[in-house]
C-alpha cells in the first residue's frame, strides 16, 4: 500500500512539475472533409524512374502508396516544359523533358520516360489515386528568354502570342495520358508560383513568372481548351499555386473580383510562408471551391536533422487546424544524399542505393491514420488534430511535441458515448512509428498518457458519438 502510495505520489508530482495540458475533442464540430495525403513527382520520379531497376522502383513505390506504409493517394504529375538542347545549366534531376521540341515539331510521347514509368506503377498499385497534372514553365520556344527557367529579369516569360499555343500543349498531355493509359487528371495546375522573381533564365530548375492578368488570360485560354476538346467531365483548373498563402489569398481576391473563379474547379496554395491561413480557407468556403495544400516543405529552415522533420509535423498539424484543406501535399518524397532536410526517402546516384529519413516515419504517423474520407473534427489545442471515419466509429488524434521535454495530456473524450483505445503509435529521434503496450483499462470518458520529448504521437480509438 505504501508503495502504490509512493507511486501516485511521484506521478502527482510529476505532473505538476511538467503541467497537464486538457485537450477536448468536440465531434458535433465538424471541419473538412479529406481527400488524402500526396506528393510531387516533380525531379525524383524523373531521375530514379531511369536509373533504378524495375524491383527498386516497386519497393520505393509500395513505401509510398501502401496501406501498411504512407498510403498517399494523390500525386502531381509535372508536365516539362522541356528546357533548349544547348543550355546545360539545370541541375541533373530538374532537366525536364518536354513533348514538344518546336513548333513545327509533332509530339514526342516517347519522352519523360522515367517520371512515366513511376507514375504507371502507382496507378497499378492505387487504381483509385487522385491525379493532378502542374506545369513550371511553357516550352523553351513559347518563352520571352528562350530558357524554361524563367526570363532574364524575373519577369513574366511566356510570349504574348503563345497562350493559347501553351494551353493547347498542356491539354494534349493530359488528354494522351488518358487515352493511353486511363490515366485521369482531376486538374491541371497551368502555372507555379507565379508571383515570385526568382525566376529567372539560367536557373537551377524550370519556373515562370506570369501577373495577376495573365495568370487570369492563360486560365480563360485553358478552361476553353478543355471545353472545346470535351475534357471538363473529368479535368478542371486548379490555381494559382502561390509561394506563400497570403500571396495566394491575395491572387483568389482579383480573381473573385475578375470573375475568374467560375472557371477554377480548385485553389491550390503552398504553405511554405504566410499567415493568413483561415482567411483562405473561409473565402475558399465561401465560394464552394476546393482548396489543397499542394506543396510544402522545410524552405528557408535553419533547423537539420530530426529537428527539421518534427518542424515539419508541426506545419502540418498548423495547415490542417487553420488552412482546412482538403488535401496536404509534400514537395520532395526523394532527393539526393541521406541527409537532405526535404526527403522522406534519400538516395545516392552514384550507387544506386536509398533509405527512409526520419521525415518518412513522422510523415507516416498522419499518413497511414487519417484516411481519405475521414472528416476533421474540433479540438482546442495548437499541437494536435483529430480526425473521424466515415462510419464515425474511429478516431485518430495525432499530437506533435516540439519542446525537450516530456509533456502530460489529457484527452478528453466526453462528448463521446463511447471511446476505447485501440492504437498508440509514436515516433521519436531513438523510434519509428513505435507500437506502445496499452493501459490496462482502455476505456472511458478521458485518456491520460505522458508525451516524449519530441515527438509525434498517433491515438487510435473505437468510438461511438
Amino acid at each position: 500500500m505504501k508503495s502504490l502510495l509512493s507511486i501516485v505520489f511521484a506521478a502527482f508530482a510529476f505532473q505538476q512539475i511538467f503541467g497537464s495540458q486538457v485537450i477536448k475533442i468536440n465531434p458535433d464540430v465538424r471541419y473538412q472533409h479529406f481527400a488524402g495525403w500526396g506528393v510531387s513527382l516533380m525531379w525524383w520520379a524523373h531521375e530514379v524512374g531511369d536509373n533504378y531497376t524495375d524491383t527498386q522502383l516497386d519497393t520505393l513505390c509500395n513505401w509510398l502508396v501502401s496501406p501498411s506504409e504512407l498510403h498517399m493517394n494523390i500525386f502531381r504529375f509535372n508536365i516539362g516544359g522541356g528546357d533548349n538542347p544547348t543550355h546545360h545549366h539545370m541541375r541533373k534531376d530538374a532537366r525536364m523533358p518536354g513533348y514538344l521540341a518546336s513548333p513545327q515539331s509533332h509530339y514526342d510521347w516517347t519522352q519523360d520516360a522515367g517520371q512515366r514509368k513511376i507514375l504507371l506503377k502507382i496507378h497499378q498499385l492505387e487504381p483509385n489515386a487522385i491525379y493532378e497534372a502542374a506545369s513550371y514553365s511553357p516550352p523553351y520556344w513559347m518563352t520571352i528568354s528562350g530558357c524554361t527557367s524563367g526570363n532574364t529579369n524575373g519577369t513574366d516569360n511566356l510570349q504574348s502570342h503563345y497562350y493559347k499555343a501553351f494551353a493547347d500543349y498542356l491539354v494534349a498531355v493530359v488528354k494522351h495520358y488518358h487515352d493511353a493509359y486511363g490515366i485521369r487528371f482531376s486538374t491541371i495546375a497551368p502555372v507555379n508560383e507565379p508571383y515570385a522573381h526568382w525566376w529567372k533564365a539560367y536557373g537551377s530548375q524550370e519556373g515562370c513568372a506570369f501577373s495577376q492578368a495573365n495568370q487570369e488570360r492563360l486560365i480563360k485560354d485553358l478552361y476553353a481548351t478543355l471545353q472545346k476538346k470535351g475534357m471538363l467531365s473529368y479535368c478542371g483548373i486548379s490555381a494559382m499555386d502561390a509561394n506563400s498563402i497570403d500571396s495566394c489569398l491575395k491572387g483568389v481576391e482579383h480573381y473573385a473580383k475578375d470573375n475568374i473563379l467560375p472557371l477554377i474547379s480548385q485553389i491550390n496554395t503552398h504553405s511554405y510562408t504566410g499567415s493568413k491561413r483561415d482567411s483562405l480557407y473561409q473565402l475558399a468556403k465561401h465560394y464552394h471551391i476546393r482548396l489543397w495544400q499542394s506543396e510544402s516543405g522545410p524552405l528557408n529552415v535553419r533547423l537539420q536533422g530530426y529537428d527539421n522533420f518534427l518542424l515539419m509535423a508541426q506545419r502540418i498539424v498548423t495547415d490542417m487546424r487553420e488552412l482546412k484543406p482538403s488535401a496536404w501535399c509534400d514537395w520532395q518524397y526523394m532527393s539526393g544524399g541521406f541527409g537532405d532536410v526535404w526527403a522522406l526517402v534519400g538516395y545516392n546516384e552514384h550507387d544506386k542505393t536509398f533509405q527512409r529519413t526520419k521525415g518518412y516515419y513522422l510523415r507516416k504517423q498522419f499518413s497511414k491514420y487519417i484516411l481519405p474520407g475521414y472528416t476533421f473534427i474540433g479540438d482546442d489545442d495548437p499541437h494536435s488534430i483529430c480526425a473521424l471515419s466515415p462510419d464515425h466509429k474511429r478516431l485518430v488524434v495525432v499530437y506533435v511535441q516540439e519542446k525537450t521535454s516530456v509533456q502530460h495530456i489529457t484527452l478528453n473524450l466526453s462528448q463521446f458515448q463511447c471511446a476505447a483505445i485501440k492504437s498508440i503509435v509514436e515516433t521519436t529521434e531513438q523510434e519509428n512509428c513505435q507500437s506502445i503496450s496499452l493501459p490496462s483499462k482502455p476505456a472511458g470518458t478521458t485518456f491520460d498518457y505522458w508525451v516524449k520529448p519530441q515527438s509525434t504521437t498517433t491515438f487510435i480509438f473505437q468510438v461511438s458519438d
